[in-house]
């Protein structure tokens, strides 16, 4: 547990460092117009995260070693043949880009040629998470970071100060941790085989990778609604608030919720595959495993939104070049909040197999934080905009419980769920 927090907190100094360096190298201006490629570099990330690494998490938990190895050697390939595609299509629209106006993406053609080791080491961490083997996952990911940090130093004494500069330094950290994956473990992408790893998955990785385009879809339409309707300033500056306040609070989310799904996945499968006492055993330790968590989870948030708001008030109020998003704060914790409180219920649903209702939800989620936006932005500019996504997160909330508690029913009734790894013909590893 421990080790999954402490790695977490490590991935989240390192993807923070982009923005944050960018915030206090760059001008305002220019930052907001890095943010808007490296946006799109997260967007092949999550995407890549849905469709192999958090299928590996749910799906692992429940299989044997053999074919835990396969279903990795598989992910594992189908990564890097994501990343090779994704080299083609970013390349493609940098050099189709407007040269004029506020939508600026000159920076592409300085991620594009890392993605696929972006995407091999963050599918080797979900790898090792799903072997519950936090320890190692930190080490690779210490990897990454102590090598992002020494060629980021290296060209800051240089002179270098440029988005290039945050880029390269990003891309080179992570082939030194795949590098590593690699080596300490012996699973080769290339015995992996992509198809087989879609013919396996479809059942989990085609939601998981509908509701991430979602979310992605809101992602990027939040940056470029801000940055058209209001300004890249503002963009920067709501970066900039999400990176320091929400941010931390969602990569503490994926550190919890990759230690607590493979075990709710496990009582899931007991719940749907014994006899009826034992069904109905393993169904009520779910829900009570879920609740304690809710319970503890809303404790927390309470906590952190009354003590990081005003800390957060005040360190901002006294920074020149932020002061103006001092006001951001409550909101934005607000929202890292609920998404604290979600995250039982959500690792319930991924545990019972239910991708389609987290796709729905994520559905819900997007148009109503997407309909805030705008209409708070209208109303209020930046502030405003920010209390309508906030908005659009306690719709989530409520969705997420309603599905949650309809899951657990259905469950109990002992509705048949697809299989864990839908079988293929024999390949040869």
């Amino acid at each position: 547990m421990v080790a999954g927090l402490v790695d977490q907190a490590v991935m989240a100094c390192a993807n923070a460092a982009n923005t944050v360096i960018a915030l206090a190298l760059l001008t305002r201006e220019r930052a907001g117009a890095m943010v808007l490629s490296l946006g799109l570099a997260y967007l092949v990330l999550t995407l890549n995260r849905a469709f192999v690494g958090d299928v590996l998490i749910v799906l692992a938990a429940r299989l044997d070693a053999q074919r835990r190895a396969r279903l990795l050697r598989n992910g594992l390939a189908m990564a890097v043949a994501f990343g090779v595609a994704a080299i083609v299509v970013l390349t493609v629209i940098w050099a189709l880009r407007p040269r004029t106006g506020k939508i600026d993406l000159q920076d592409l053609i300085w991620v594009a040629p890392f993605l696929p080791v972006i995407l091999l080491h963050d599918t080797g961490r979900s790898g090792y998470l799903a072997l519950r083997a936090q320890g190692s996952c930190l080490f690779i990911d210490l990897v990454w970071v102590s090598t992002q940090a020494v060629v980021m130093t290296g060209f800051l004494l240089a002179g270098h100060r440029s988005a290039s500069m945050i880029f390269v330094s990003w891309g080179v950290g992570a082939l030194a941790g795949a590098a590593v994956f690699l080596l300490r473990t012996r699973q080769w992408p290339w015995r992996g085989n992509p198809r087989q790893w879609i013919s396996e998955t479809r059942h989990l990785s085609g939601w998981f990778t509908a509701t991430q385009i979602i979310g992605q879809i809101q992602v990027q339409a939040i940056g470029f609604l801000v940055s058209g309707r209001l300004s890249q300033r503002d963009l920067s500056g709501l970066r900039g608030g999400q990176t320091a306040l929400i941010q931390p609070v969602q990569n503490f989310i994926v550190a919890v919720q990759s230690l607590i799904v493979p075990r709710l996945s496990r009582l899931a499968g007991d719940a749907g595959g014994r006899g009826e006492r034992e069904s109905h055993s393993a169904a009520y330790r779910l829900a009570r495993q879920t609740k304690l968590l809710a319970i503890a989870f809303a404790g927390l948030a309470v906590v952190m939104v009354a003590t990081v708001v005003p800390l957060s008030e005040f360190v901002l109020a006294r920074l020149s070049k932020f002061a103006d998003i001092a006001p951001l704060a409550l909101p934005l914790c607000v929202q890292a909040a609920i998404y604290l409180i979600e995250l039982p219920f959500a690792a319930a649903l991924r545990g019972m197999h239910r991708a389609r209702l987290l796709f729905i939800r994520y559905a819900i989620y997007t148009t109503a934080s997407l309909a805030g936006l705008v209409a708070g932005g209208d109303t209020d500019g930046l502030h405003g905009a920010v209390w309508g996504l906030t908005a659009g997160a306690a719709v989530s909330l409520i969705t997420m419980v309603s599905f949650y508690r309809y899951a657990l029913h259905q469950l109990v009734r002992g509705t048949p769920e697809r299989p864990e790894v839908e079988p293929v013909p024999s390949v040869a590893a």
